[in-house]
């Protein structure tokens, strides 16, 4: 298949999953929190609704992001499992102890049914001011690398996703859905920052295989627009700088093959036929 990346990441000391579990528990409200907010979670008939709400906290107003989880349309779906806003707090905390950038948790609640299923859950996080998505971002800030301002940012970009990526991987944890709307970006001052946000899916796992596998998907979704907006030496630089090796390593260009294959079998013949039925409803719609 490909060489083993690990073999070249610097293992950092574990992250403790037990405390990263404490964690999380100790940022659970019941529903009353909720309704604070205004929001009723069993009108949520969406499997997940996102609204941009504010609060007063210690005496000043704090601008949020409410996501609100619901399984109604299938009642069995979290039947002896946690639930999805569980999981991303824990997710979210986990990123900010090895070094990512993340929103602050506010708070995460969830709701059982008679037999203990969770019916809803939700979780809310502080908004960070002056961010875009990745994309928007890249598109609006630097979009090519014609001055030198845009080289910096872009090459700071892809320092830290191929930095976040690594250290990441290196405790066992796979995103699993690491696309560029779940990253944000702003300029402060002559720096460029990124967040990770939306980690629903994410997880530790122990299986070699499930490592290799779960590295390659994550690194492929990050292309599926890296391809799109990077250079070919701006991708290479991301894969050597997540396998800390020299840009002009054998190794470097093994796994950038793979990556490729990885993301033209999997992701872009689906990408394309998306995109086409989107023009065929926008055309539809305009013969209208």
């Amino acid at each position: 298949m490909f060489s083993d990346p690990f073999r070249f990441i610097a293992f950092k000391m574990p992250v403790n999953i037990d405390e990263l579990s404490a964690q999380t528990d100790a940022l659970r409200q019941d529903y009353t929190f909720l309704e604070g907010f205004g929001v009723d979670a069993a009108k949520v008939r969406e499997r997940s609704k996102v609204l941009e709400l504010s609060f007063t906290e210690n005496g000043a107003t704090v601008q949020t992001f409410v996501k609100v989880y619901s399984y109604r349309k299938s009642p069995f779906q979290r039947l002896w499992r946690k639930g999805t806003a569980q999981t991303e707090a824990r997710n979210l905390l986990f990123f900010s102890a090895i070094g990512i950038p993340t929103p602050r948790i506010v708070a995460w609640g969830q709701r059982k049914n008679a037999i203990g299923t969770i019916v809803d859950d939700y979780i809310i996080t502080e908004a960070i001011p002056d961010t875009q998505t990745l994309n928007e971002f890249m598109t609006t800030t630097c979009p090519d690398r014609s001055q030198p301002v845009y080289c910096s940012r872009r090459d700071s970009i892809i320092d830290q996703l191929s930095h976040f990526t690594r250290a990441m991987h290196a405790q066992h944890f796979y995103h699993q859905d690491l696309k560029w709307r779940n990253i944000l970006a702003r300029i402060d001052g002559d720096q460029t920052e990124l967040f990770w946000i939306d980690c629903p899916k994410g997880d530790f796992t122990r299986s070699a295989t499930h490592q290799s596998r779960r590295a390659l998907k994550d690194c492929a979704t990050l292309d599926k627009l890296g391809r799109l907006h990077c250079t070919k030496e701006e991708r290479l630089r991301f894969v050597a700088g997540y396998l800390n090796q020299p840009i002009d390593a054998p190794e470097v260009a093994t796994f950038a093959q793979a990556i490729s294959r990885y993301r033209r079998k999997r992701f872009d013949a689906k990408d394309e036929h998306q995109a086409r039925q989107r023009q065929a409803k926008e055309n539809a719609a305009k013969t209208k």
